[in-house]
Parts: C-alpha cells; sequence; structure tokens
C-alpha cells in the first residue's frame, strides 16, 4: 500500500470518530496504565503479555484490569500471526447498582501487516475475539452466568521517529460486536490514540499518550470517554 493510499485510509477512520461525535451524550475521564513485554524465542516465535491498569473519574475510581498473554508467529518479515487469552475484570466502582465486580473471559486470533514508506512505518492489525461475559443475576447480588459473543477490532497505526531518542505514534481502532453466530454487526466503539514516546532502554520504552474513546451504550447513547494512557514497553 502506497503512503497516499494509507494516508487516506487513515483520515477514513478518523472521519468515523466525527460521524459517532454528533451523537455523544456523556463524558467521563480515564487514566490508564499498560505494561508491554516480548520475550524473542527464536526468529520465528515469540511470546508476551499486556498488563492494563485502568482509572474512571480521571485517578478516582477503578475500573479495569486485564491480564492478556499471547504467542506470536512470524509467517514473513512483514506479517505477524498471534493467538491470545484475555482476562478482564470490571470493578464496581462504575457500577452504582452493585458491588460485584464483572469478568469476562476471551480468546482470540489476530494478524498484523507491516509496511513503510521511509520513516514513516504503518501497522495493519485484523483481531477476532471470542467472548464469555460475566452476567449479573436479577438482584445484581452475583455472577449468575456467562454470555458467549464474538467481537472484531481493526486497528491502523503509524509511528514516525524524531531524532535517536523520540518518536511519535497515531493509531485508530474501529470495534464491532459480531453477536453469538456472526449474525448480529453492530458498532461498538472508536479509539483514536495520539502519543510521543521516548527509548529509554535497549530494547524498551516509555509512551504517554492522549487516547479518545466513543463508545456505543445503545442506539442514541455514546459515552466518549478522555483517556490519559501511560505505556512501558520491554522486549526482553
Amino acid at each position: 500500500m502506497t503512503k497516499g493510499k494509507t494516508l487516506i485510509l487513515l483520515c477514513i477512520l478518523c472521519f468515523s470518530s466525527f460521524i459517532v461525535k454528533a451523537q455523544e451524550k456523556e463524558k467521563q475521564s480515564e487514566a490508564w496504565f499498560l505494561l508491554l513485554n516480548h520475550y524473542k524465542i527464536n526468529e520465528k516465535w515469540s511470546i508476551g503479555n499486556e498488563v492494563h491498569w485502568r482509572q474512571t473519574n480521571f485517578l478516582k475510581d477503578k475500573s479495569q484490569l486485564i491480564l492478556r498473554p499471547f504467542v506470536n508467529y512470524n509467517i514473513s518479515k512483514s506479517v505477524i500471526g498471534t493467538v491470545g487469552y484475555s482476562y478482564l475484570l470490571n470493578y464496581s466502582d462504575t457500577n452504582e447498582l452493585t458491588d460485584v465486580n464483572q469478568p469476562e473471559h476471551n480468546v482470540w486470533e489476530q494478524i498484523t501487516l507491516k509496511h513503510g514508506d521511509g520513516k514513516l512505518k504503518f501497522a495493519h492489525r485484523y483481531r477476532l475475539e471470542h467472548r464469555f461475559r460475566g452476567v449479573y443475576n436479577v438482584e445484581l447480588t452475583e455472577i449468575e452466568e456467562y454470555k458467549f459473543t464474538n467481537r472484531a477490532r481493526y486497528r491502523l497505526t503509524v509511528k514516525h521517529p524524531i531524532g535517536q531518542k523520540y518518536f511519535v505514534q497515531a493509531f485508530n481502532e474501529l470495534w464491532f460486536n459480531l453477536g453469538e453466530n456472526f449474525d448480529n454487526i453492530d458498532f461498538d466503539r472508536n479509539w483514536l490514540y495520539l502519543g510521543l514516546g521516548r527509548k529509554v532502554f535497549e530494547n524498551g520504552n516509555i509512551q504517554l499518550a492522549y487516547v479518545h474513546q466513543y463508545i456505543k451504550k445503545n442506539a442514541d447513547l455514546y459515552f466518549i470517554r478522555p483517556t490519559v494512557q501511560m505505556t512501558i514497553q520491554y522486549d526482553f
């Protein structure tokens, strides 16, 4: 894909954010922390893990914990296949009706396509998630069962170095709910990310970013979540 076509695609994805923006109803700031690690086994295989800690009302309330181990396989220099598992715990701080935290387990498959144009580096990430989400009982006093659904995600990432130590990174990610049998496609959310990173180790960096979230609550209500995120990445 040429630089021009990629930038056009990025503009289209960004424009989707403004379409959703017309239906915004509720705002709430968040603060996220991400620890990302990779361990290279050989030229083809690597393993990794993500630890996400998220606060809502900026730093006031606990929002979510995510643990996400995964395995990568380098199909070629520009194509990476990944399988992984995610454990999510949604804290009751965000729900005024219950004191019970809501868990989720999901397994996922992913393909990442990479290419470059000069110093610009592009990555297209396609992920398919199979989700088992905890469902409350009528009284909201416990998790009664787990509901199965599928979800698709597409992320376009652009990265550009600034000198020897710094870099900027931007991405736009679209999420779509697919229902239990891939028969109910529905927009879920959109993330727009802009971050500044600094290389602090030979194999590690720190990023500070702003993430603009649009989350669909129902047909008439969208949440907007202005978010500050700090990421620490270290590859063993």
